[in-house]
């Protein structure tokens, strides 16, 4: 165990040493017993703590360290949980929106200012007409065929010449139903005997779509005559939508 003299202990506390012999009076620090008769009075670094004086820790002494004996517990065995497969997740095909575009044959019919929309309903409505015409000429030759067929066989005497079948006189060919555009251009132009230009037909039924290329389809189909100076009407025979 070490111990110091008053002086030492002094220092090594950084008190003055009146302040230790006072304490060492009032019994507040324990002085060590002294070993021989007339030997100087020493202290220890336990009492000088223990009085409340500040021991450096480097002064102190250190407890002997216990072995440590017993045995170390093994951890148990930790679980391992089984991995289940992360099912894998298939996107769906997204439908692409189709996109409204004008075909060739439907760009080449159309006016330069029409919209897409515009310009495909127009081409629908000549292909309905185109389609109408197919269905009645061939209703015509269905009953031309039909007549030759039905016509009784007279039996000829001897040496007599052969019978000739009379040809069935040719139905005049009947005017195709108008379209709802046509309908109205038809319908604006017997109110109007005079004639009407494309551009006052276009004004007349508040269109953003020019006539004009449809006015003259018209012309080549029985349905209108054109005038000088570029005005239509309807043709004869028409009859009002």
């Amino acid at each position: 165990m070490d111990t110091y003299t008053i002086a030492a202990a002094a220092r090594l506390v950084g008190a003055p040493k009146g302040t230790l012999y006072q304490a060492i009076r009032a019994g507040r620090l324990q002085a060590a017993p002294r070993q021989a008769p007339g030997q100087a009075l020493t202290v220890t670094a336990a009492a000088l703590q223990a009085a409340g004086f500040a021991v450096p820790a480097a002064a102190l002494p250190r407890p002997p360290a216990e072995p440590d004996t017993a045995p170390t517990p093994e951890a148990p065995p930790t679980p391992t949980a089984e991995v289940s497969p992360t099912p894998t997740l298939v996107e769906a095909p997204t439908a692409e929106e189709p996109a409204v575009s004008m075909v060739p044959e439907v760009q080449a019919e159309a006016p330069p200012s029409s919209t897409p929309e515009q310009a495909l309903i127009a081409h629908l409505e000549r292909a309905l007409e185109q389609a109408q015409e197919r269905e009645l000429r061939l209703l015509d030759l269905l009953a031309q065929l039909t007549g030759q067929r039905s016509t009784p066989l007279v039996s000829a005497p001897p040496g007599a010449p052969p019978a000739r079948t009379p040809a069935a006189a040719p139905r005049p060919a009947a005017t195709p139903p108008l379209s709802g555009l046509r309908q109205q251009i038809v319908a604006v132009l017997q109110q109007h005997p005079e004639g009407l230009s494309p551009k006052a037909v276009q004004t007349h039924l508040q269109l953003d779509t020019e006539v004009g290329s449809i006015m003259k389809r018209m012309v080549h189909r029985g349905l209108l005559t054109r005038l000088a100076a570029g005005r239509y009407v309807v043709a004869p025979g028409v009859a009002h939508p």
